[in-house]
């Protein structure tokens, strides 16, 4: 039972550790370049996305993380008490993003779930809305 737990724990971990990978790798290569998108009660998921890249060139971690579900959030900190680290360090230290990001296109919002296709991402990135606002979700 335990080892199944543990396995369940690793492969979360993998899960988050590649998600959080592809967001950077998508919010930190070519395209779309950014001026001043912040993320709000109003704010879409495409919005969400640009306040994070914009966030990620700042290395705001306190910023990022207000962007990042609870249970993204949660998983980030798995993440980062498995490598011996923190949040802000994984959050920020983590790919050195460019002047530009990918464009994003076809969002797609089904009740409080969203998705956001970016060019260069093999999957859509998941978002989910929490007390009104736009999460980026991460799982």
């Amino acid at each position: 039972m335990r080892k199944l737990k543990a396995q369940e724990l690793i492969k979360r971990e993998k899960i988050m550790k590649r998600n959080l990978a592809r967001l950077f790798l998508i919010l930190t290569s070519g395209g779309l370049i950014l001026t001043g998108c912040g993320a709000g009660k109003s704010a879409t998921p495409t919005d969400v996305a640009k306040a994070l890249y914009e966030a990620k060139m700042k290395k705001d971690a306190a910023a990022m993380k207000k962007m990042f579900s609870k249970n993204a959030l949660g998983k980030a900190e798995e993440v980062a008490v498995r490598n011996r680290t923190t949040v802000d360090k994984l959050l920020t230290e983590s790919n050195k993003p460019p002047e530009s990001m990918p464009e994003c296109f076809n969002e797609k919002i089904e009740g409080e779930k969203a998705t956001l296709e970016c060019k260069d991402s093999p999957r859509p990135l998941p978002f989910v809305k929490e007390n009104g606002e736009w999460k980026f979700d991460g799982h």
